[in-house]
């Protein structure tokens, strides 16, 4: 090999080394830049969040202050909560700005040459670096951007803040925590919005038990029942999803009441006194007791019976059995007619001694009085409903007032309580000046009761009295006025007492009564007992 050859690969390599040496100082001074960066880059991040913070922040408790605003023209639920989602939103916001926003060190190097004055050496630094090819002035301009960035601290990026929005934004997070602490009225609105929805779940609950009640009652046919069923199903399922809406709640109410009513006849009450006076004529015809209120099935079985009995009766108790169906054919025109006439038509038969006529017919009656009592469930279970509406009604009307605040069925200031003295009235217990006698306490006085409270008359003593002119004798009723004389109609108040707090026990359970005046008539009673 020459002379010229080894001076020609002698410079080869000193080449390659010194272009390999320049690549590894480049990526070193590259790398330590960049290590210095990001301290750097961190603090910008920083100090750009706190500059956003400061700028939006007003935002934010504005947001919070129209909320607290709002929450005071209307009714607002969870106003608290809802107030501070704007200021939670705008923290959660500055924390991801802070954390994820995109900044890379190249331009991290070029805002920290803008903001240190440095003639963009970091900058250049970097893209320098980058080139596949490096000349020997990089080598020193990248030293001087090493020897400045070896200066830098993260103090040197200060920290700003905009000092006019960030007051502002204090001033409004003022008013609205002023706002959030001061009482609001609507703030009733909503514990009566509370207590309302809480009362209609509570209604719901009874409309519930109420439907329970009809599924087993087996004197309604399943038709009956089904409609009853539907009618109930669906304000329950309103009243569960009431929100809270007193109106709306009680138009339901008021709605399925209206309905439940177009299915109770007006003298459903009558026709139901009425069988039961027949049942009493029937029991005392054939004997029998009684004892408490009679029902409709005793009627039925009353009327099958004496169905069975006309064939061994004599002819004058068929007569004395013919005028009573007659009488009682007459009590029952107006409010059972099909019965009435089954029962004249018995009448009839039993006076010519048709007895397997008077038989058909007191079977008719029998059948008509079982329709009726058919009829009877169903209204008693319709009314059973509608009291328990009417209750719930009242409820939902009274849930969440103030106490104090004039209720349905609630007596004005003034107003008399029933059994209460108005000033200047005299009361019962006192001496009559007019009379001379003291009128009793209640334990033991003698009350006027000519029939007891299930329609039986009491014994009356009668006097006979003179034949008049027209030969027709005078029968008056006898008072025993004269000293020590006991007249059969009066009893003691306190024995026939408990007797009428039973029976309107049971008419106020049986009959669709608003509850207010259903305490009307139980508060009587109450008053009435001895030592009230």
């Amino acid at each position: 090999m020459d002379a010229a050859t080894c001076v020609s690969e002698r410079s080869g390599g000193e080449s390659r080394n010194r272009q390999f040496y320049l690549m590894a100082a480049t990526l070193a001074t590259t790398s330590e830049i960049r290590q210095r960066l990001r301290p750097m880059a961190r603090r910008l991040r920083l100090c750009d969040a706190l500059w956003l913070a400061s700028t939006s922040l007003w935002i934010a408790a504005g947001l919070s202050l129209l909320v607290q605003v709002a929450g005071r023209l209307w009714p607002i639920p969870y106003l608290f909560s809802i107030s501070l989602v704007p200021v939670f939103i705008w923290l959660a916001s500055i924390v991801a700005y802070f954390l994820f926003r995109p900044l890379t060190l190249h331009r991290v190097a070029r805002r920290v040459d803008a903001l240190l004055d440095s003639r963009e050496r970091l900058a250049t630094a970097l893209e320098l670096g980058e080139r596949a090819e490096h000349a020997p002035l990089d080598e020193l301009q990248r030293d001087d951007a090493r020897a400045f960035a070896a200066t830098l601290t993260p103090r040197l990026a200060p920290l700003r803040f905009h000092h006019r929005l960030l007051a502002l934004a204090l001033a409004l997070m003022a008013a609205a925590m002023m706002l959030m602490v001061l009482p609001n009225p609507q703030d009733q609105v909503l514990a009566e919005r509370a207590a309302v929805r809480e009362a209609a779940q509570q209604a719901a609950v009874q409309i519930e038990q109420v439907r329970q009640e009809l599924v087993q009652n087996q004197a309604l046919s399943p038709e009956e029942r089904a409609a009853l069923d539907r009618e109930l199903a669906e304000l329950q399922q309103r009243l569960q999803q009431n929100p809270g809406n007193r109106e709306e709640a009680l138009a339901d109410l008021s709605t399925t009441e209206a309905r439940l009513q177009q299915r109770v006849t007006p003298d459903a009450d009558v026709q139901r006194a009425a069988l039961e006076q027949l049942a009493r004529s029937l029991q005392a015809m054939s004997g029998q007791q009684q004892a408490g209120r009679p029902s409709l099935e005793q009627a039925e079985a009353g009327l099958q019976q004496l169905a069975q009995q006309v064939e061994t009766m004599t002819p004058e108790e068929q007569a004395r059995v013919a005028e009573n169906l007659r009488q009682q054919a007459q009590q029952l025109q107006q409010s059972a007619p099909q019965t009435a006439q089954s029962l004249q038509q018995a009448a009839d038969a039993l006076e010519q001694n048709n007895t397997q006529q008077a038989q058909q017919s007191l079977n008719q009656a029998a059948q008509s009085v079982q329709q009726a009592q058919q009829q009877q469930a169903s209204q008693q279970a319709a009314q059973q409903a509608i009291s328990q509406l009417q209750q719930d009604r009242q409820s939902i009307a009274e849930a969440g007032q103030q106490p104090g605040q004039q209720q349905p069925g609630q007596q004005q200031p003034g107003q008399q309580q029933p059994g209460q003295q108005q000033p200047g009235q005299q009361d019962a217990s006192q001496s009559s000046p007019e009379t001379g006698r003291d009128a009793g306490t209640g334990s033991s006085d003698m009350i006027y009761q000519p029939y007891t409270p299930d329609g039986q008359p009491r014994d009356v003593e009668r006097i006979q009295g003179q034949e008049s002119q027209s030969g027709q004798t005078q029968v008056q009723q006898g008072q025993a006025n004269v000293p020590g004389g006991v007249n059969a109609s009066q009893v003691p108040f306190q024995q026939v007492l408990p007797e009428y707090q039973r029976a309107a026990g049971e008419a106020l359970d049986q009959s669709a009564i608003p509850p207010h005046l259903k305490d009307y008539v139980r508060d009587y009673f109450s008053r009435l007992e001895p030592g009230q």
